[in-house]
């Protein structure tokens, strides 16, 4: 028997027992290949997601509809046009002039995900980079769950095991709160289960040495340039997974385990290799003030069985349990720890299981950070918490591993259902179980629903029977801002909309450049503004005169407030001798007096 194709026992005894991939029963419904079934698998993955979750951005691609008031996903649809248009300008897209002008900013250490952004650039070429990010978001769920399903339908033979457990990997609550916080860094994630399908393929046979590293390199560059952060950590896991691995295979296997490694290290190499011009560059510009130490970017161990506090049905102390989560979406449900705990229990003789338990319980470790936290509670430090100060991990996020998490038990809830059961009534637990597990992961999800309709403003409108509006001002989208601004001048955009600026920017093709802007919490006022404009906040005679040389030092040319999202002090302008003129739902103020006297 392979170590990868996995005997599974049932829990009668070793003579049921069959390689998973066989038939569970001499009867078998003919099903089509695995490139359909794989296409099939996608169909009703995206089918199920647009359904369920995203009708609200479909219904309007070309609508900045997702999260308005926060400021990441401005940002990104600022980014998908960054990258083509640093591209075909032959300029440094790891620096960009376009914002926080004159100086400019490295973008090194901000997420702008090259990879997904030109995947996507012949849709942002065509639609521009509002629909590119929309449909980016509605894509990537629905392709991680299909990778995941790959993955798994090569390990087990199964389509019907595979296509549950790509849901687990591609519709989970962590994958999903970062949807509707438009941060496809962090959802677009289908190379890790695509690297497990290469493995699987070369411990099969069915992939050479050659080919595998070749493809596997290809997979590490992507991931490289798609998430520095998850490039790290999948670095680290991946050691961990191969001592695990050298654990549990036993002398039989040590040697096919080697050659893995080797492989799997030349590729990584090789993948560095094709990462280096970004990575040479990001190391010479390493920001040291990219720090995670808050208690929300751990785990809360609780997380993994209680859902999030407005999803609780029950008695009151167990939604006052969930209440104190701090990080709610690591979520996986009873039911699935109940299958996770049964398999270990029925199959840990088998080599395959004891490395995914053991792996998942290292995960789960690891993002619980530098303190165990349960229901909010410090018990008490892990010895292992040292590994969040040193350089890379001291700016990630522990809890961000639970992605991991997500694509082991995926694979764990696969060999379950490719499990051969004994009678009618195991088959029916085996899939009854794992139908409440999803049950209870998609009860626990969020949809874009509640995201597209902007929250009541935490500040007092300045336009009082104005509502705020997903839609640009029409000063952006109708081309109004070329007869007040000049190009390549640089003009300060006032809005309570989150990142607006920058997301104005990328509409218009780069024609203004932007004092400000927001890349990262670490790196960047989350105003996405200068200080001496965000400090006209509360107007005094030195903030007046700091302004004032601001504007003539660094040449700001103009400030535009957008109406549906301002307050009073955005046009305090007026009260200095700078008149505005309102036009396409923004009110812009001219500054050449102050830049010629400042």
């Amino acid at each position: 028997m392979r170590w990868a194709t996995l005997a599974i026992r049932p829990a009668g005894g070793d003579e049921e027992a069959t390689e998973v991939g066989k038939s569970e029963s001499r009867r078998r419904i003919p099903v089509p290949g695995p490139v359909l079934q794989g296409l099939l698998a996608f169909l009703i993955y995206l089918g199920v997601f647009i359904w369920a979750f995203g009708q609200a951005v479909i219904q309007h691609l070309n609508v900045p509809v997702v999260g308005q008031n926060y400021v990441d996903p401005n940002f990104y649809i600022w980014a998908w046009r960054w990258w083509p248009y640093a591209v075909t300008h032959w300029t440094n897209p790891l620096y960009s002039y376009q914002i926080m002008a004159p100086q400019g900013v490295n973008l090194a250490w901000a997420t702008t995900s090259p990879s997904a952004a030109l995947f996507m650039w012949p849709v942002t070429a065509a639609w521009g980079s509002i629909v590119s990010f929309n449909v980016t978001l509605l894509l990537a769920p629905p392709a991680s769950a299909w990778a995941a399903f790959v993955a798994t339908r090569r390990l087990t033979g199964k389509f019907w095991a595979a296509l549950p457990a790509g849901v687990i990997y591609g519709f989970n609550v962590y994958t999903l709160d970062h949807e509707i916080s438009g941060q496809p860094n962090l959802t677009v994630n289908l190379l890790l289960p695509l690297m497990v399908y290469l493995a699987v393929a070369w411990w099969q046979d069915s992939l050479g040495r050659i080919g595998y590293v070749i493809w596997m390199m290809i997979a590490f560059a992507l991931e490289f340039y798609t998430f520095l952060e998850a490039f790290a950590q999948l670095s680290l896991l991946m050691a961990v997974g191969f001592l695990i691995g050298f654990a549990v295979a036993g002398r039989e296997y040590w040697r096919k385990v080697a050659r893995l490694a080797v492989l799997t290290t030349i590729a990584y190499v090789g993948g560095l290799v094709l990462a280096g011009p970004y990575l040479r560059y990001a190391l010479a510009n390493y920001p040291t003030t990219l720090v995670r130490g808050e208690d929300h970017f751990s785990m809360d161990l609780s997380g993994l069985i209680l859902p999030r506090v407005d999803r609780v049905w029950g008695p009151s102390w167990l939604h006052g349990a969930a209440g104190h989560d701090i990080a709610a979406n690591s979520y996986l449900g009873l039911p699935l720890m109940i299958i996770l705990i049964w398999l270990a229990i029925v199959s840990w003789s088998n080599r395959l299981v004891r490395l995914l338990v053991i792996i998942f319980v290292v995960i789960i470790a690891l993002a619980a950070g530098p303190n165990l936290i349960v229901g909010g509670s410090h018990l008490f430090a892990l010895p292992w918490g040292g590994l969040w100060t040193l350089p890379f991990f001291r700016s990630a996020e522990p809890v961000r591993l639970i992605l991991f998490g997500y694509l082991v038990f995926s694979i764990i809830l696969a060999l379950w259902l490719a499990r051969v059961t004994k009678t009618w009534l195991s088959r029916a637990v085996k899939w009854g179980l794992a139908a409440l597990g999803l049950a209870v992961i998609f009860a626990d999800l969020p949809t874009f629903a509640s995201v597209v309709v902007p929250p009541a403003p935490h500040y007092q409108p300045a336009i009082k029977d104005l509502p705020q509006q997903n839609e640009l001002p029409s000063f952006f989208s109708q081309g109004l801002y070329k007869d007040y601004i000049s190009p390549g001048e640089t003009v300060a955009i006032l809005s309570h909309r989150g990142n607006a600026g920058m997301m104005f920017q990328a509409a218009t093709d780069f024609y203004f450049r932007l004092p400000g802007g927001f890349i990262n919490a670490s790196l960047s006022r989350p105003d996405a503004l200068p200080v001496p404009i965000a400090s006209m906040s509360h107007i005094t005679k030195i903030r007046v005169a700091q302004f004032e040389a601001y504007v003539h030092h660094d040449n700001i040319g103009a400030i535009v407030v957008e109406h549906a999202w301002s307050e009073d002090w955005m046009y305090v302008w007026r009260e200095i001798g700078i008149k505005g003129v309102n036009v396409g739902g923004v009110t812009i103020y001219q500054l050449n007096n102050v830049r010629e006297n400042g």
